[in-house]
């Protein structure tokens, strides 16, 4: 029994090991093309696949998961601790790929902000532009110095949107932290619970409070994640 037991979960660690080094090799291929002279289109293309090759990750991982919740009692003590521990360490590296993807999408949102506020201004001036055009030679030191403030009123709204963007990166990062310790926490307790003969009804109880504990994350997040777009867009107006 314990030998079946290690052999499918062997056979879905490994596909899960294939899975995480391919997003390893797309994720530093990312950051590579990002610090490169690449165009955007290059760029999104590497973003894309590193996008789906995480997705792919996950889904494996959670078919990994699966397989240990149904196979962990026939295995010996040992062997569920190592198991336990190549677990943990694939959520751990699963979140750091996450998060660097996220706050690469973070930096990309920066920009294309950016770039549209250059277009808008650019817009303002020239319908300015074409309405004073016809009036005499003045305005060439005060147009510089009106351009100047403008170009740094935009530099300070562009920076704003770098740090909210970046505090958002590193709160989402903290919680998704936090939730992935609950989780292994409560892991390791209902393991424990089980070797020890707790009731089937105790262990529910427990699987519900970890799913409302989850609720409870992802609608922080969602909160979290509504204010910094309204604050966004505060700033942008």
């Amino acid at each position: 029994m314990a030998d079946d037991a290690g052999a499918v979960l062997a056979r879905e660690h490994t596909k899960l090991k294939k899975a995480l080094l391919a997003a390893q090799q797309a994720v530093e291929r990312l950051e590579t093309t990002e610090s490169s002279a690449h165009t955007p289109a290059e760029i999104d293309g590497t973003s894309r696949d590193v996008g789906q090759k995480l997705a792919t990750l996950q889904m494996l991982l959670a078919g990994l998961r699966g397989a240990w919740d149904q196979h962990c009692r026939g295995l010996t003590m040992s062997k569920q601790t190592v198991w336990r521990q190549r677990l943990d360490q694939t959520d751990q590296e699963y979140s750091r790929l996450s998060t660097s993807h996220a706050s690469y999408l973070a930096r990309k949102g920066a920009r294309e902000a950016q770039r549209q506020e250059r277009q808008e201004l650019l817009q303002r001036r020239g319908g300015g532009g074409g309405a004073g055009g016809s009036g005499s030679g003045y305005g060439g030191a005060g147009g510089a110095s009106q351009e100047a403030q403008m170009m740094g009123s935009v530099a300070r709204s562009n920076q704003a949107i770098e740090d909210i963007f970046g505090q958002g990166a590193a709160i989402l990062q903290g919680m998704g932290a936090q939730r992935d310790r609950l989780k292994r926490a409560q892991r390791k307790m209902l393991d424990v619970l089980n070797t020890m003969g707790i009731s089937e009804q105790l262990l529910r109880r427990a699987e519900r409070r970890m799913k409302m504990d989850k609720w409870i994350v992802y609608g922080g997040m969602a909160v979290f994640t509504v204010v910094l777009w309204f604050t966004w867009r505060l700033i942008k107006s």
